[in-house]
């Protein structure tokens, strides 16, 4: 297991989450002593520009996962449509996401690599979507001592993935995008 000396910082979010996570990718600076990944609900069948669109907001790099990658602070990791990540060992790869559901569960299974890869290192922040993903990944980060951040509902144009994570875990804070960008750089400071 690798030692991690920066935090990861895990974005889950799903219908409605494209705008708040520009906004708190949009803020984060240089300087940032964490690696940004991002967990976006994509359909499996839609090409996705993520990380293009990000690069154009955003000092850091973007990197769009394609097999496994170092982690690093001061990058930004998107996955490709109809993929899920998994954290091990320093490294972020890529999975086929599993279809024994039809539910989406990506935002969990990289919560909860990031959780038992980086420990207490490990920041979950939830966006807004219309489904339950990302709850048990926050339980397992908070298990850990990580921190989980979770957009306010009345900001999230689908609030039921914040909903849920206020309802059922109780989330270190429940802030707009802004102020969760603004948090995020006082925390790993």
């Amino acid at each position: 297991m690798a030692e991690y000396d920066f935090y990861l910082i895990g974005i889950g979010s799903s219908a409605g989450g494209f705008d708040p996570l520009k906004e708190i990718v949009k803020a984060l600076t240089t300087d940032v002593k964490a690696a940004v990944i991002v967990i976006q609900h994509i359909p499996a069948q839609k090409p996705s520009n993520l990380n293009h669109i990000l690069q154009r907001i955003t000092p850091l790099d973007v990197i769009a996962v394609q097999n496994a990658e170092l982690l690093e602070p001061r990058k930004i990791y998107v996955m490709a449509e109809g993929k899920q990540f998994k954290i091990n060992d320093g490294y972020i790869s890529v999975e086929e996401r599993t279809s024994e559901s039809k539910i989406n569960r990506t935002i969990d299974h990289c919560f909860k690599s990031m959780a038992t890869e980086a420990k207490n290192k490990s920041i979950g922040v939830i966006l807004s979507g219309a489904g339950y993903d990302g709850l048990e990944g926050a339980k397992a980060i908070e298990d850990e001592n990580g921190l989980v951040i979770v957009q306010d509902p009345i900001t999230a144009q689908f609030p039921l993935m914040p909903q849920s994570l206020i309802a059922n875990d109780h989330p270190d804070h429940v802030l707009e995008p802004k102020a969760i960008a603004q948090k995020l750089l006082e925390y790993i400071a």
